[in-house]
């Protein structure tokens, strides 16, 4: 009975260990093409007080490994480790997820070659956040488009347009209040809504809706009875959502004056011949920098489940990305069999007698 009790200790501490390494994943956030670091490293302030109503990003999200690609001079502000000044294959080789907070400059075509061929190695997760049409937003959303069509797989896209809510909003219609409502068929889809405390509300200041294209390279509406296999909604306006067009050139998929439920996020999981899979976040908004991005905690007077959604996806993203065509269920492959697999080289050692 000893015996058995310690072989079963050795399993359970070795799990632990599997456990704990899969959680340090490395995540990168983009500083290098216009993008700012609101939310990043600073708390969010209630507004007109110094009331602290969340931390910052980073000194929230502590179970991985945070770096950064821009100036190396915003190290010592960030706390984060610099990655290099521009997006290189060498720079994302221990990179697991990537976000492209609303970048306002091109990338390079080294750059997006880099991107495009980390990403189809399966496991990763990428992020790209766009802009509403409005202002300078479309070069955003051009930039953003760029990005997904030269990614060489995948559907999403970003349409040239906005969408706004008269019924969500935080008082407003352009300040749209997301509902984080993954559709019903979402992999592990409790993961994405859990620790809310006010219903899943989440802030898309100014957004653009999130549409795809067809392999023919129709683009299409990403709605109910018109979503591609593996492509999911996460989040989404109210049913009075509205589309706005504030700049040419028109969209390319909804029209002006449309009403309905439209996609302010969705993922698309893509799987690779060599059995694994990446994640593809597409969103109108950016979960830091921004005007005023989804980390927000409450804005004009409305309480809000920004910094708990926007650790939900990232950890629900990692998880879907570390999955293999052998695994139905939810955690990653790979990190626990080692583990395993040492306590299995030391069940000898504990059954050994001494001499």
């Amino acid at each position: 009975m000893r015996k058995l009790s310690i072989l079963i200790s050795v399993f359970v501490l070795f799990g632990l260990f599997g456990m704990a390494f899969a959680s340090a994943a490395t995540v990168a956030v983009d500083l290098a093409h216009g993008e700012n670091e609101k939310y990043l490293a600073e708390d969010v302030l209630e507004y007109g007080t110094n009331k602290t109503l969340a931390h910052g990003i980073v000194k929230t999200i502590t179970d991985v490994e945070w770096g950064y690609f821009g100036d190396p001079m915003a190290a010592d502000t960030l706390g984060i480790k610099h990655l290099g000044e521009k997006i290189t294959a060498d720079a994302l080789a221990n990179v697991d997820m990537l976000i492209l907070g609303q970048p306002t400059s091109p990338f390079q075509p080294d750059e997006i070659q880099a991107i495009a061929e980390w990403f189809k190695q399966g496991g990763k997760v990428l992020w790209v956040a766009a802009d509403s049409d409005y202002g300078s937003g479309p070069q955003a959303q051009d930039i953003a488009n760029s990005v997904l069509e030269q990614l060489g797989v995948g559907h999403l896209r970003i349409d040239l347009c906005s969408v706004e809510d008269p019924t969500s909003n935080a008082g407003a219609s352009y300040r749209v209040v997301g509902l984080v409502q993954p559709d019903d068929n979402t992999p592990d889809k409790e993961k994405l809504t859990q620790n809310f405390q006010h219903g899943g509300k989440v802030l898309y200041h100014g957004p653009a809706v999130v549409a795809w294209v067809d392999d023919n390279g129709n683009w299409q509406k990403l709605v109910d009875g018109n979503i591609p296999e593996n492509v999911y909604r996460i989040v989404k306006t109210s049913q009075d959502g509205t589309i706005v067009e504030n700049n040419d050139p028109p969209a390319n998929a909804y029209t002006a004056g449309e009403t309905g439920v439209f996609p302010l996020l969705a993922v698309e999981i893509i799987k690779f011949d060599n059995g694994k899979q990446s994640v593809l976040i597409v969103s109108g908004e950016s979960p830091y920098g921004d005007y005023t991005p989804t980390w927000e905690a409450k804005y004009h007077g409305v309480d809000l489940d920004g910094p708990a959604f926007v650790t939900n996806i990232i950890h629900w993203s990692l998880e879907q990305a570390a999955k293999t065509e052998t695994q139905t269920g939810g955690g990653g492959g790979g990190v626990c069999g080692p583990a395993a697999l040492v306590g299995l080289i030391l069940i000898p050692l504990v059954f050994r007698r001494k001499k």
